[in-house]
């Protein structure tokens, strides 16, 4: 692959050349104290720590003081040499006006900008070098949306670009109301070295930017400072890269509309937020943007999806409980764990465990003392008689051990990641030294399979796949040779002589984990090599979305069933094969409310299968932290609890308060299991009635309009009708819940709480977590039971509540709950107006049986009705007057159509 080796050798500017260049650039020409300052620094930085760090210092009150070199005014530009027009827009070439050798390397010339107006509301524009093969995140793993043949007849937006000889700039415009949603014309341009891409946004007053991930923070609305993106192994630090890269954000605007920017690149990076300007700082790649222009916000999230793929629609059991430790001893101890569960009914879906299943740590094995296979197998085959499921965790590591298959076979197939000098490369993960597997290698994903079909059939019939440590994560900075070392010696020697340069240390520094650290630490050194002759430096970020997409490949191949993958790591497009858990969090109040935002952000990264260890995953939980939690975590999509070894005990049962606010909240949370698994599949089709691309989201995705929305992160929707307003300090019982313009109703009494636009103090004992349908909403339930085997056999009901109105809607989506084709199934939509609710049917009707509907409550009634008709025969109904509600008791088969009136 002539090609792809060209563009890992892009890179290959000489270290000794880019230094020196670098170095002698410290004066007033790179270090303009009056031009943008981009933070280089961290909070106590002095002068000899930024000048050691290649950087300016410039003391100034209110502005930073240790910047990234800069470019002064008058500095070389790119200008429009040529303008062709084309079918979707435009393709203009650019080049510099003089000979420019920038901070961090030689501006490329010249450079080809293509605008392509794909659909009304997608625009493209790709900023390249036309004469060399530089790197792109290839197709295969992440898809490309193919050009229409014709321009869309009725865009949203406009654009504008300068005329030939002019100073390139890229202007993007909303045409209804000439909002401008993109802008570079100011700053200071353009910029586009080997291993420094540079482009600035200006931004509006108040701005209000969501996205940019991955970071833990305690805002949902992103606050001004640099958002790194680094796949990186570390627990969970606020503000700080962690294990994903997410280049995406959604800005939404004062008028009530919103639009998304997606920059397609998966190098390493800064996304730097000042009060004016948003700027991308990018170490390789190209300028590859997608533009969504909505204008509602989860229309934005339903039009990336388009781009990146739609969301894996999981199995039903996957959205039951999840219970999970690092440390369980031994199989007896998982045998305990399931009947405690059920000794103090709590729902319980799914078992999980961490590595201490493995001999030695090794995948793809069994611990033949503690997890021997003829009692672990008796182990799973009592959960699948009771109707449960189980999940282990494996790891991308691969010790190198003679006589052990699952090496032995990877280095038969020719398929483990190669070093600088085409060896296999060796890390430090929990088995010792081992290798790791190169999903860019065709013969990967058969390897792959291999592995987990020898697993499955002949040791373990587990049903799921936990993903760990694949940023990826390495004990060793770089490679090490030795189990007792963390460094290769003599590494810079080494890697000095392979490329002629060091991509290990780029011209530019990311603000990897806030201090600029090197791009090898706890991972692979940069110049490591995948199929092709890609380089870690441009492949690093994909890993986690690589594994992911083989890992759920190799699942359905050999259960015939859909898949559940967890993956720590993740890139645009994992949501289409699996899910996220948010990582080793910490059993702290903090951390409770962090997940919110968290599990939002990646609503909009479509990835809706995402929770949070639920107690904490590091340190001792508590009673009352727990019980919180549990009452928060029943609503996550993925809904687990999990912690650390050495850790005490948090299993739902470890006190009986817990316990008890346990069996309330996820009878809850499997009541309306119909209503989640009819928003996943929204989200994985792309439902054409309405935009539909999460399952949580926030407040403002449904109330746009209303400005109050757009900084609350405390409070979530899930879909369009319920609104949840947990309890997360410690020793609170009240909840501030703000309730946007709508009726509100309480979900367990029914009473009308709320008529909108306000803010309520509600009062929220230990025991209780704020729940509020939605008016105008209608929600299908099901009886809760202790499994979603059983509570797939309960009747079905539905929760109507009116708004002002006096109308509704809502859906539900059935199937069998693992079929991958998805063609036998029930899609029904049910809708009220002028005192009437009918249920319209999809066609062909869901072939298997189902429970019927048993019971329809309505509540915002105005008054009593004197009569409701079934089909136009009278039935009995139950009408109470403190909620205006009205309860009909019926045994209908889902799968007819009907009609109820009232008068």
């Amino acid at each position: 692959d002539q090609s792809a080796k060209r563009s890992a050798m892009k890179y290959s500017v000489l270290l000794v050349l880019t230094y020196h260049l670098v170095l002698c650039s410290s004066d007033n020409t790179t270090c303009d104290k009056n031009g943008k300052r981009i933070d280089c620094g961290f909070v106590g930085i002095n002068q000899t720590g930024c000048e050691n760090k290649k950087c300016c210092w410039n003391p100034r009150d209110n502005d930073i003081w240790c910047f990234h070199p800069n470019r002064p005014s008058g500095a070389i530009e790119y200008i429009v040499d040529n303008i062709e027009k084309t079918t979707l827009g435009a393709k203009i070439t650019i080049r510099t006006n003089g000979s420019s050798f920038g901070p961090y390397g030689q501006d490329i010339t010249p450079l080809v900008v293509e605008i392509s107006a794909q659909e009304d509301e997608r625009l493209h524009v790709k900023i390249y070098d036309p004469n060399d093969s530089r790197w792109e995140v290839p197709a295969r793993f992440s898809p490309i949306p193919d050009d229409p043949k014709s321009r869309p007849s009725s865009p949203l937006y406009s654009y504008k670009y300068p005329q030939k000889g002019e100073r390139f700039y890229f202007i993007l415009t909303r045409k209804d109301n000439n909002d401008v949603l993109f802008d570079t014309s100011k700053g200071e341009g353009l910029q586009f070295a080997d291993q420094f891409l540079s482009i600035s946004t200006i931004l509006p007053d108040n701005y209000n930017l969501y996205g940019l991930g991955e970071h833990i923070t305690p805002y949902l609305k992103l606050q001004p400072r640099t958002y790194t993106m680094w796949n990186f192994d570390t627990a969970t630090p606020e503000y700080l890269n962690v294990y994903g890269s997410h280049p995406f954000y959604l800005d939404q605007r004062t008028s009530g509309k919103a639009h998304g920017v997606f920059l397609r690149n998966s190098n390493g990076m800064d996304v730097i937020l000042d009060d004016t300007s948003l700027t991308y700082n990018v170490i390789g790649g190209v300028l590859d943007f997608y533009f969504f222009l909505g204008p509602e916000p989860e229309s934005v999230i339903q039009q990336y999806q388009q781009v990146i793929g739609r969301p894996h629609m999981p199995p039903y059991w996957a959205l039951g409980f999840h219970q999970c430790r690092y440390g369980y001893p031994n199989v007896q101890e998982l045998e305990d764990v399931v009947s405690k569960y059920k000794e103090n009914q709590i729902p319980l879906d799914t078992m999980w465990t961490d590595i201490d299943y493995m001999d030695k740590y090794k995948d793809f094995t069994l611990d033949p003392n503690n997890f021997p296979k003829d009692e672990m197998n008796k182990f799973v085959s009592n959960l699948h008689a009771n109707g449960q499921h189980y999940v282990v965790i494996i790891d991308p590591g691969i010790k190198t051990e003679n006589g052990y298959s699952p090496y032995e076979d990877g280095l038969k197939m020719d398929i483990f990641v190669k070093d600088h000098n085409n060896n296999v490369f060796t890390g430090k993960v929990w088995p010792g030294i081992t290798a790791f597997p190169d999903f860019f290698n065709p013969n990967a994903n058969k390897y792959w399979e291999n592995q987990i079909s020898n697993f499955i059939n002949d040791l373990l019939p587990v049903d799921g796949l936990w993903i760990d440590m694949n940023e990826i994560s390495n004990f060793c900075t770089g490679e090490c040779q030795s189990a007792k070392t963390n460094r290769r010696p003599n590494s810079k020697e080494i890697r000095s002589s392979s490329l002629g340069f060091d991509p290990n240390n780029p011209p530019y520094k990311i603000n990897n984990q806030g201090t600029n650290t090197e791009l090898n630490v706890k991972t692979l050194d940069m110049d490591a090599v995948h199929y092709g002759g890609v380089l870690e430096y441009n492949a690093h970020n994909l890993f986690g979305l690589t594994e992911t997409i083989a890992t759920d490949k190799a699942l359905e191949n050999i259960r015939g069933n859909r898949s559940l993958v967890i993956s720590r790591s993740t890139f645009p497009g994992t949501g289409g094969h699996g899910g996220h858990w948010t990582g080793d969090n910490h059993a702290k109040w903090d951390d409770l409310l962090t997940s919110i935002p968290d599990i939002l952000n990646f609503q909009m990264y479509g990835i809706p299968l995402i929770g949070a260890d639920i107690c904490g995953f590091l340190g001792d939980t508590n009673e009352e932290l727990c019980s919180r939690w549990i009452e928060l975590g029943a609503f996550y999509p993925f809904s687990r609890d999990h912690n650390t070894k050495g850790a005490a005990s948090q299993e739902l049962y470890t006190w009986q308060s817990v316990a008890a606010i346990s069996r309330k909240v996820l009878a809850v949370r499997y009541s309306l299991l119909p209503y989640y698994y009819t928003l996943f599949y929204n989200a994985h089709i792309s439902a054409p009635y309405k935009p539909s691309a999460t399952v949580l989201r926030p407040v403002f995705f449904e109330f746009p309009s209303d400005q109050k929305t757009y900084d609350i992160y405390q409070q979530f929707m899930i879909g369009s009708g319920i609104l949840v307003s947990p309890v997360l300090q410690q020793g609170s019982t009240s909840v501030q819940a703000y309730f946007p313009s709508s009726i509100w109703y309480d979900f367990y009494t029914l009473e009308t709480v709320s008529e909108g636009s306000e803010t309520k103090t509600l009062q929220t004992p230990i025991d209780h977590i704020q729940i509020h349908v939605r008016g105008g909403s209608i929600i299908p339930m099901q009886a809760p039971a202790l499994t979603t085997t059983q509570s797939r056999m309960n009747n079905f009901s539905l929760l109507v509540a009116l708004d002002s109105e006096e109308s509704a809607t809502g859906d539900l989506y059935w199937d069998d709950g693992e079929s991958i084709k998805m063609s036998n199934y029930l899609q029904a939509r049910f809708h009220v107006s002028d005192k009437s609710l009918t249920s319209t049917i999809s066609k062909p009707v869901y072939s298997y049986s189902m429970p019927p509907l048993s019971s329809i409550t309505i509540v915002g009634l105005r008054k009593k009705p004197s009569e409701i008709t079934l089909k136009g025969s009278s039935i009995d109904f139950v009408y109470d007057e403190d909620t205006h509600s009205v309860r009909i008791t019926m045994n209908w088969s889902m799968k007819e159509e009907f009609e109820i009136k009232w008068k």
